[in-house]
């Protein structure tokens, strides 16, 4: 009879071990068709199982709505999913639905019910989660500005690889703010940024090189790291770089190249750069000599707050050159 009775208490084991084996073979089914855009075989595997109270299953339904994949973007219902996930003690699900109440989207804005979310999934190691409290004690959101807790968290994250807290950690280590000064665990996060592509990181990098903090001086590499960011498009980068060309300093000296960099930096509207640039065309520096160029780009220089642009100008002016009286008149 005790041998009838184990074998009877066997079946509903086993037929629970065949039940978790399916809705884990459906869960990593939905998850491979996410990852390949097909999103109606996500659907088709998540929502009966998040139906079913499974919280992967809701939290990659909730993530669907949530950014609009598969279906119509739905903020309201990405947190109703995201919710019953996170008090599951999903982590990607509280992480997800802190920045839902961090952005008032689906739900009111909260910064405190956000920062209790993000909490709990940053304790369960989320690195995202702990980025996101990094943040808002670095801006003071939902908390007093905190730098050291602030970089605390951001340590944690960087650790864990994500490149925007190694970026801001090296520049907190950098700047000695919440923490200890310390240039060579400054230049350690940024060159880890660095390397993964930000150009914010590079720029950083660059400007070590360029003066010898934390790292030794180097024209040659300070140029190599300007060159990476101002392909992405950073004005600042941009700007040194045409400073280095000018200068000849780690590349061969080009006013062509120097002008060109100059262009995009003066382009986004960094001020330098825009009274360079109009420098570059009064002289002929790199360029066809261009009095009506140069009067444009001082005029855009001395707006940005370039006083030095104002008086050039009256200099055009008093040689003659009609469109930089314009321009005075338009300063006034």
């Amino acid at each position: 009879m005790n041998l009838f009775k184990k074998i009877i208490a066997a079946v509903p084991l086993s037929l629970l071990l065949t039940t978790f084996s399916v809705m884990a073979s459906s869960i990593e089914e939905g998850r491979e068709a996410l990852q390949n855009e097909d999103y109606t075989v996500a659907l088709e595997n998540f929502r009966p199982l998040a139906e079913e109270g499974n919280p992967d299953a809701q939290a990659l339904l909730g993530g669907m709505y949530l950014r609009g994949r598969g279906v119509e973007q739905n903020f309201e219902k990405a947190a109703d999913w995201l919710k019953l996930a996170a008090d599951q003690n999903d982590a990607i699900a509280q992480n997800n639905l802190g920045w839902l109440y961090q952005n008032g989207r689906g739900v009111s804005r909260d910064f405190q019910e956000a920062m209790r979310w993000y909490r709990q999934a940053a304790e369960q190691g989320m690195a995202g989660a702990q980025q996101n409290i990094a943040q808002m004690y670095y801006y003071g959101k939902g908390v007093s500005r905190d730098y050291s807790e602030a970089a605390r968290w951001f340590e944690l994250a960087a650790e864990q690889g994500l490149l925007k807290s190694q970026e801001i950690l090296g520049d907190l280590y950098y700047r000695g703010v919440g923490v200890q000064q310390d240039y060579n665990k400054g230049v350690m996060w940024t060159r880890q940024a660095a390397e993964q592509g930000s150009a914010t990181a590079q720029f950083n990098l660059g400007s070590a090189y360029s003066v010898g903090t934390g790292v030794t001086q180097s024209d040659t590499e300070a140029a190599s790291w300007y060159l990476l960011a101002a392909e992405q498009g950073d004005p600042g980068a941009q700007f040194n770089l045409g400073n280095m060309y000018y200068q000849g300093r780690g590349v061969e000296r080009s006013m062509e190249k120097s002008t060109q960099w100059y262009r995009l930096s003066a382009e986004q509207g960094e001020p330098d750069a825009q009274y360079f640039l109009a420098e570059a065309f009064a002289e002929g520096r790199g360029v066809s000599q261009d009095f009506s160029k140069a009067v444009h780009w001082y005029l855009r220089a001395a707006q940005n707050g370039d006083n030095d642009a104002k008086g050039d100008l009256q200099k055009l002016a008093e040689q003659g050159v009609e469109e930089a009286n314009t321009a005075l008149q338009e300063l006034q």
